[in-house]
């Protein structure tokens, strides 16, 4: 859901309308074709209603031949009404240039779904701070989003801010090409989104009705999060919403009922809708913190690169990848590489249908309450494993893929797998007893390699204190043969609660 969308074939009176108001304008071009809104009349005195000056000052600059730049000098500048960009016959590169994002901040002072429609290639957005509450009234959030962008092919956004709206900070939509947009220099996508709480749910399956909650009138999207109770498996995400009920998946683990109490997590920093050419974003070193749902939401096609940043203390997951609907697409080829996170609420990566992801070196600080820390931050909220096999973490020098439990494949994965060496001295009598740690806590294929140099002569028993071992009694466990050169290798079965050990094969 974007919230005020309107197809772009709708938009011509909002166009010519614009146009209208660039054309009673008086003002002289610069020949560097910089356009100070300050000339169109903006006070950015944290006062005046700066709306129609900056609306003017925005038709003009997208209706000038070949477009130029818009600077906001130092101030903070207030509107009572959304900023339009206009839909253009050409493509322009229009700019958005201010101070810092620290000093010049665009402000709602009354409702409004979002503070700036954002349309157009090209061109940079730096130096800002969309701001989507109000300082002149307790710091209400008017602004659902603070910037709904459609068709933004190019566009990069550097050391600009979006932060408090009550729903999104920014929504890139599923409209036209939004192809190759940047984001660096420091963004900041921060306490974005509403956490609304109660306890008149009930429901099974996949549907929850509430007697005085109304899901739609509250903002509740598909997209966000319900969380119940607490713990592993407490999270689900809404597919569907309408008056007085929502669908949701997965399914319900245990009967909903009344009286119990209930979180949704409305909203997100950052969120890319999936669209035919909402493909290959790059996110450098950028900030996703305090965000009610997930800070960054990616649900574009392919080619996502998130590299380095903080994932702050949002409710729900620092990332969330998918689409979130199980009969859907694959969100194809993306990568997380030396991402940091902390206090993220229930996962610190959300995985939802991936294909070909590679997640790098990320620091996993264990969620407040949820999954395990670790590896077992980045977890589904389903229990099916969709496309994991093309999903690789490197996480502390190892390298781990989901388990395919269909097929309890015994091969080797790679050199970065946990090993145990045999070289058993000639004076011991009686097996070589290795014992297998505690069941992962994670859905990551764990395999652990067993070398057998030399038995010299006595058999090696493989044994568990905590689970089974070829579904039989752990203490019991399998028993190779004695001799040299081979090697067993064990992985931890989820659905058989049992490491599955292979039989012995030569050294390579």
């Amino acid at each position: 859901m974007a919230f005020g969308n309107k197809k772009e074939k709708q938009t011509l009176a909002t166009a010519n309308r614009l146009r209208k108001m660039a054309d009673e304008v008086t003002f002289s071009e610069r020949p560097d074709k910089t356009f100070n809104v300050k000339a169109f009349g903006a006070k950015g005195d944290d006062d005046a209603d700066d709306w129609r000056a900056l609306q003017q000052a925005i038709a003009f600059a997208y209706n000038a031949k070949g477009g130029g730049t818009l600077f906001f000098p130092p101030g903070q500048y207030r509107i009572s009404k959304p900023l339009e960009v206009p839909v253009t016959d050409e493509e322009k590169a229009v700019s958005w240039v201010g101070y810092s994002d620290k000093t010049t901040i665009i402000v709602p002072s009354a409702p409004m779904d979002y503070m700036v429609r954002m349309r157009g290639g090209d061109g940079h957005i730096k130096g800002l701070t969309f701001k989507g509450s109000d300082p002149f009234n307790g710091s209400v959030q008017h602004a659902k989003v603070c910037m709904l962008a459609s068709n933004i092919r190019n566009k990069t956004f550097s050391n600009v801010s979006f932060s408090w709206a009550k729903v999104h900070g920014l929504q890139i939509t599923e409209e036209g090409n939004n192809n190759l947009c940047v984001f660096d220099q420091s963004c900041k996508f921060e306490q974005n989104g509403t956490v609304v709480k109660g306890s008149d749910g009930s429901g099974s399956g996949d549907k929850i009705s509430f007697s005085r909650f109304n899901p739609e009138s509250s903002d509740v999207h598909v997209g966000a999060y319900i969380k119940i109770g607490s713990g592993p498996g407490s999270v689900y995400h809404i597919n569907s919403v309408s008056r007085n009920s929502i669908t949701v998946s997965p399914a319900l683990r245990n009967a909903f009922r009344f009286g119990t109490e209930y979180k949704i997590h409305i909203g997100s920093g950052l969120q890319t809708d999936r669209g035919s050419d909402n493909n290959v974003y790059g996110i450098y070193d950028c900030h996703f913190v305090g965000n009610a749902g997930a800070g960054l939401v990616v649900r574009g096609l392919y080619g996502h690169n998130v590299q380095g940043g903080n994932f702050d203390a949002n409710g729900i997951a620092g990332i969330h990848i998918g689409s979130g609907m199980i009969n859907t697409t694959p969100a194809y080829s993306n990568a997380i590489t030396h991402a940091y996170f902390e206090a993220n609420g229930y996962a610190n990566v959300i995985l939802d249908y991936p294909s070909g992801l590679s997640i790098i070196e990320p620091l996993l600080a264990e969620p407040v309450d949820g999954t395990a820390g670790g590896v077992a931050s980045i977890a589904s909220l389903r229990d099916q494993p969709f496309d994991y096999e093309t999903t690789s973490v490197l996480h502390n020098g190892r390298f781990y893929n989901f388990i395919n439990e269909t097929t309890r494949n015994f091969a080797s994965n790679t050199a970065e797998t946990a090993r145990i060496t045999v070289n058993q001295a000639g004076n011991l009598i009686g097996s070589s007893i290795i014992n297998l740690p505690s069941p992962p806590k994670h859905r990551f294929k764990e395999e652990l390699e067993i070398y057998v140099e030399n038995t010299n002569g006595q058999p090696v028993q493989v044994i568990c204190d905590f689970a089974k071992v070829n579904n039989k009694p752990g203490r019991v466990g399998v028993e190779a043969p004695a001799g040299v050169g081979y090697k067993i290798t064990a992985y931890y079965s989820r659905s058989l609660e049992s490491w599955m050990v292979s039989h012995t094969v030569p050294m390579e």
